[in-house]
C-alpha cells in the first residue's frame, strides 16, 4: 500500500467528485481558456511538461505522506477537507520559498513545498500555506497558473518545456504579446488573493496567516505581527513612487496589499458565512468586499 497520494489517485478522485462550481470566495478575474477552445490541447502539453519537472524535483525531494513529514501530511488532509477537494500529491524539497506552488492542470495537480518554509512553523502557519496551494485546486486555477509559470519561465519551466515538446514551443509562445502577458499577470495577482482567502479559510487564524505571508516575504520567521509590518510601511509608501508601475508585470500583489485584502476578507460577511461565525461589527458586505479587493488589485 502506498504511503503517499499519487497523481493518478488524485486525478481519479477529483474527476469523480468534480463539482464544476467556482467557490464563492474566489476573486473574480476572467481568463477565457474554455471560450478560446485551447484548454484540452494546452493541458496535454502542460501535463507532459510538469511530469518532467516533478521528476526533477523528486531527485532532491520526497512525497509527503504518513511516514514522510507526517505532521505536514495531517495539515494537508485538514486543508483538503475544509476546501472539499481530493487530497493532492505533494512534493517537499529544500527549495526556495518562492518556488512553492500548485502545478500541472486542474484535473492532474500536485503541490511543491519548501522545507525551509515548513520548518519551525506553527500548525496555523502550515495550514495557511497548504490551504493557499489547495485553494488553487478548489478554484480550478492550476492550468492557468502553470501556463503563467511557462510564459514567465518561473522555476525554469520554459527550459523543461523545450525538452518536452521541442522547438515547436517557440511557435506557441511567439503570439503571446505584451498584452497577453499583462492580462495573465493581472489574472495571476487575483489568483494569489484567492489563494490567500483559501489559506485563511483553512487556518481560521488571521495572525497565523499574516505571519505566513511575512515569512514568504522575508524568508525567515517574523518577529513582528502583520499589523506592525503595515504600520512600519506607512511612512515609506508614497503614491508618486515610480516603483508602483512594476505591479503591472508582478506575479503577485505587494505583500502589504495582500495583508490588507486578507484583513478585508476576514472582516466580511462572506467570511462569517463560510466559517459559521458571527460577523464582526461593521462587517463588509459582499459588494463592499469586492470593491475593496478590486481597488487593492489596481496599480498604485
Amino acid at each position: 500500500m502506498s504511503t503517499y497520494v499519487s497523481l493518478s489517485d488524485f486525478a481519479e478522485t477529483w474527476q469523480r467528485e468534480d463539482p464544476r462550481e467556482i467557490p464563492p470566495w474566489v476573486v473574480a478575474a476572467h481568463l477565457p481558456l474554455d471560450q478560446l477552445g485551447v484548454r484540452e490541447r494546452l493541458e496535454d502539453v502542460l501535463d507532459t511538461v510538469t511530469a518532467l519537472q516533478r521528476a526533477d524535483w523528486l531527485e532532491d525531494g520526497v512525497y509527503i505522506g504518513p511516514s514522510a513529514l507526517g505532521d505536514t501530511y495531517k495539515e494537508l488532509l485538514h486543508c483538503a477537507r475544509r476546501l472539499h477537494i481530493a487530497v493532492p500529491p505533494a512534493v517537499a524539497a529544500g527549495a526556495p520559498m518562492s518556488m512553492q506552488g500548485a502545478f500541472g492542470t486542474d484535473g492532474r495537480a500536485f503541490l511543491y513545498l519548501s522545507t525551509f518554509f515548513l520548518s519551525g512553523t506553527t500548525p496555523e502557519v502550515k495550514q495557511f500555506q497548504l490551504g493557499r496551494l489547495c485553494g488553487h485546486i478548489a478554484a480550478r486555477q492550476v492550468t492557468a497558473n502553470t501556463l503563467y509559470a511557462l510564459v514567465v519561465d518561473q522555476n525554469g519551466l520554459r527550459s523543461v518545456a523545450r525538452r518536452a515538446v521541442g522547438p515547436i514551443l517557440e511557435v506557441f509562445m511567439a503570439p503571446l504579446s505584451l498584452g497577453v502577458r499583462l492580462a495573465l499577470s493581472h489574472w495571476h495577482r487575483a489568483a494569489e488573493l484567492t489563494a490567500d482567502r483559501a489559506g485563511l479559510l483553512c487556518s481560521r487564524d488571521m495572525d497565523g496567516a499574516g505571519r505566513a505571508l511575512l515569512k514568504l516575504t522575508m524568508g525567515v520567521n517574523p518577529t513582528l505581527t502583520h499589523q506592525e509590518y503595515l504600520d512600519q510601511l506607512k511612512r515609506v509608501h508614497e503614491s508618486s513612487s515610480p516603483g508602483k508601475w512594476a505591479e503591472l508585470m508582478a506575479a503577485r500583489p505587494w505583500t502589504h496589499k495582500r495583508l490588507k485584502a486578507l484583513e478585508a476578507f476576514h472582516d466580511s460577511e462572506m467570511y462569517a458565512r463560510l466559517t459559521g461565525r458571527e460577523p464582526v461589527p461593521d462587517a463588509l458586505s459582499d459588494d463592499e468586499l469586492a470593491a475593496r479587493t478590486t481597488k487593492l488589485l489596481g496599480v498604485g
